[in-house]
């Protein structure tokens, strides 16, 4: 949920949209400045023509994958005057030991960037498709708890957070997707296709493009810029356009299998929608401490079976990514020296060996100079993404 183009361009696009169903509130959201909103993919038509209720009041008990957030995601101006308002995607269910059940999303969708309380509502839809109406009887959750975000030089490695369901009021399933397993798939690999249900591209399909992926996130709604640090995150691209745009923050990416296993937890983006970027689920639940709530049973045999086809078509083995990341780790200060850099990851490159990617904000003839063409053996690219945004 990029908050300086969601915040502005979801409140924009509400009426174009037709999906504010709940009563309007007189000038309650200012006219903001138009920016460019994520490109639309095929796989989306399955929710253009069905209405996009995604982005709609759905009857309880909600499927998840869905538009949704916290009751107080509102953005105001120096002045206190209120500026807009934003939404993300209720991504999953998840259960503690005790077998409490819960959303899971993000910090930034579920807790307002560390500042939610215990108790405060978690609305569906979110604000930014009701014009930014605070409508107490759209509660389906309430915040539980988050891993805190970490802004400036900290490091992190999730941005989560769960919210305790109300009685009755969630499904387990996603939408357009349906039931998914307990269990998760803890070692994605590169060339994976995984599939996700989001708020605002809806259901797409894409493939793992880069693993270990350290970046830069800039998590701000103005001018100024509020930076976060990730640490090896999951980033994936389209098959077919964007496979993830602001709003889509908190859903829940699976594999494109019979019964879907969780791979992670999407959270941000590439300004140019290139690249979607997420946390690791086993990352996600292990410090939350809960597990996912599914209700189909994976095929294990043809799970070992996929993995190893995998490799072996695309050649690049978890061994042999660890190393390319010890290899990136070493040398991260000087491939962070080129002009723009925001991030790295290990990639494939066209024969199937391991590389090292840099992203960087613009394409220069500086950033083309800086560049090495390897580090210690290793294949170095220069991806061109614009800035990171949380989503």
């Amino acid at each position: 949920m990029t908050f300086k183009t969601m915040a502005a361009t979801l409140v924009a696009c509400m009426l174009a949209m037709g999906v504010a169903l709940t009563p309007q509130r007189a000038g309650a959201v200012a006219t903001p400045t138009t920016t460019a909103t994520p490109t639309a993919t095929p796989t989306a038509t399955v929710c253009s023509s069905s209405g996009n209720p995604q982005q709609t009041a759905l009857t309880r008990p909600i499927p998840l994958g869905i538009s949704g957030g916290n009751i107080h995601s509102l953005l105001f101006d120096k002045k206190g005057e209120l500026k807009g308002c934003f939404s993300g995607t209720l991504g999953s269910m998840v259960q503690d030991s005790a077998n409490n059940q819960y959303i899971l999303s993000n910090n930034h969708v579920l807790a307002d960037q560390n500042t939610a309380k215990p108790g405060q509502l978690i609305v569906q839809p979110g604000l930014a498709d009701v014009q930014c109406l605070q409508a107490p009887s759209n509660e389906v959750a309430t915040f539980s708890s988050k891993i805190k975000l970490k802004f400036g030089s900290g490091k992190n490695n999730v941005d989560a957070a769960i919210a305790a369901v109300q009685p009755g009021d969630v499904s387990p399933q996603i939408l357009f997707i349906g039931d998914i397993a307990s269990s998760v798939d803890a070692t994605p690999a590169i060339g994976m296709s995984v599939q996700k249900m989001g708020r605002t591209t809806c259901l797409t399909n894409g493939v793992i493009a880069l693993l270990d992926t350290n970046i830069t996130v800039n998590y701000s709604d103005t001018m100024k810029p509020k930076l976060a640090k990730f640490v090896n995150q999951i980033a994936i691209t389209g098959s077919k356009g964007n496979f993830g745009g602001p709003g889509d923050s908190g859903s829940l990416i699976v594999t494109q299998a019979e019964c879907p296993e969780a791979v992670a937890l999407l959270f941000a983006g590439s300004a140019d929608g290139s690249l979607t970027f997420a946390n690791p689920i086993s990352e996600v639940l292990s410090k939350l401490g809960v597990s996912m709530v599914g209700s189909c049973t994976p095929s294990l045999a043809s799970d070992a079976a996929d993995a190893d086809a995998l490799a072996a078509n695309i050649g690049v083995s978890a061994e042999v990514v660890a190393s390319a990341k010890a290899v990136r780790d070493r040398h991260e200060d000087q491939l962070m020296s080129i002009p723009g850099a925001v991030g790295s990851g290990i990639a494939a490159d066209q024969s199937g060996q391991p590389a090292i990617e840099v992203l960087v904000e613009k394409m220069t003839p500086q950033v083309q100079a800086a560049t090495p063409r390897d580090v210690e053996g290793t294949p170095v690219k220069v991806i061109e993404t614009g800035e990171i945004v949380a989503y």
